[in-house]
């Protein structure tokens, strides 16, 4: 018995992370190379300056890609929108 618990506890901190990602919203990709610039980025965070851009582009290749924007997004660098967050339930 003991383990079980020892081989289920792992997974049910696994599960708990996971369900604290919060859903991205729909970024539209204008240019369609798989990543956002700031002015794509700009659509959904009109209030997203060159600074905040720089601070989630972890890679600094001038593009933010999912990764990139999910990791900003957790870590409270770059908020959802407000229907976002309602629709989450957040």
């Amino acid at each position: 018995m003991t383990r079980i618990a020892l081989f289920l506890a792992p997974l049910a901190l696994a599960t708990a992370a996971v369900a604290q990602t919060a859903t991205l919203p729909d970024v539209p990709d204008t240019d369609e190379n798989g990543t956002w610039s700031l002015v794509e980025l700009q659509a959904v965070w009109p209030e997203l300056t060159e600074e905040g851009f720089a601070a989630i582009d972890l890679n600094v290749d001038g593009q933010v890609d999912v990764t990139e924007l999910q990791t900003a997004v957790d870590n409270a660098v770059i908020t959802l929108p407000a229907a976002e967050t309602e629709a989450s339930g957040g």
